[in-house]
């Protein structure tokens, strides 16, 4: 077999823009002729009236290598699952808070425990009933995948408690903690069809302008997958709720304050008004003794 045989339209000049031109015409139409094809195209014959003819085989092995994606009745195949939401930090956990994890994580995969995954990038994992955490050393990113539904508030004091059980105080109180936990924002959904087995590969070409990404991998061998990106108007949305649910937060606490301040001074007023009143008597007192005596 050549090289270039086990690819799908594997032929070595069928890059150039006449080979375009020809794989185009034969995906419209298929039981078209290399010689009606040539004639249509304007191109010569004798010249590329074999490479026509190859491409039209190729095509035609390459349709028929495809394993059929719809079901009996004629509709399109529905999504086995919808995953859950994944989240990210929009800032990389920093290397002090990776290294204090690089202390505590244990060995085996047990849940409600930070572990290290046995593969060869060595991530720090986390799962529970609730949430499935998956931090890379070198690079600091951190994959969040919520395993039930859960309000975006919710999640993130649910973070801030799986980290809570290896960070010591003063780090869940710096600076750096609370930046990177106040940059979560949802990243993508996943929706996996079942076509049969399926080669990797990775398309991004409409992330731009559906906000999709379509791919195969290892780890659905017999499945299409599609990564789901949110419009760039979504995280900024759940950036504005969260600032303003913050800022509220903030305006109550102070409107608190400001309250029991306001109570204090009121007892103490009330104390004052007490004291004048005794006094006020004492004075009365003083004066009918003085009075009695003169």
């Amino acid at each position: 077999m050549r090289k270039d045989e086990d690819k799908p339209l594997g032929n070595g000049c069928n890059s150039s823009a006449e080979s375009i031109s020809i794989k185009q015409y034969f995906m419209k139409y298929p039981n078209s002729t290399a010689k009606e094809c040539c004639k249509i195209l304007r191109i010569d014959y004798q010249k590329l009236g074999g490479r026509a003819r190859k491409i039209k085989h190729d095509l035609l092995m390459w349709k028929r290598s495809i394993v059929p994606v719809t079901i009996q009745n004629g509709q399109a195949p529905r999504p086995l699952t919808s995953h859950r939401l994944e989240y990210r930090f929009l800032e990389p956990v920093p290397e002090a808070q990776v290294a204090i994890l690089n202390e505590k994580v244990l060995g085996d995969r047990v849940e409600g425990i930070w572990y290290r995954s046995p593969n060869r990038n060595r991530q720090l994992e986390y799962f529970d009933k609730e949430i499935s955490m998956r931090i890379y050393p070198k690079s600091g990113t951190c994959r969040i995948i919520p395993r039930r539904v859960i309000s975006f508030e919710e999640l993130r004091v649910k973070i801030e408690d799986v980290f809570a059980k290896v960070m010591p105080a003063k780090v869940l109180l710096s600076e750096s903690f609370r930046k990177m936990v106040d940059s979560l924002q949802v990243k993508h959904r996943h929706r996996t069809f079942h076509t049969g087995p399926m080669p990797p590969f990775k398309n991004r070409f409409y992330r731009d302008s559906l906000g999709i990404d379509i791919l195969s991998d290892g780890s659905h061998p017999e499945y299409l997958e599609v990564h789901e990106y949110w419009p760039s108007w979504i995280p900024t949305l759940l950036e504005f709720q969260r600032s303003q649910g913050l800022a509220i937060e903030r305006n109550t606490k102070a409107v608190s304050d400001f309250a029991s301040q306001i109570e204090s001074h009121l007892d103490v007023m009330k104390g004052i008004g007490t004291a004048a009143d005794r006094l006020n008597m004492a004075v009365r007192d003083l004066a009918r003794i003085i009075h009695g005596e003169v």
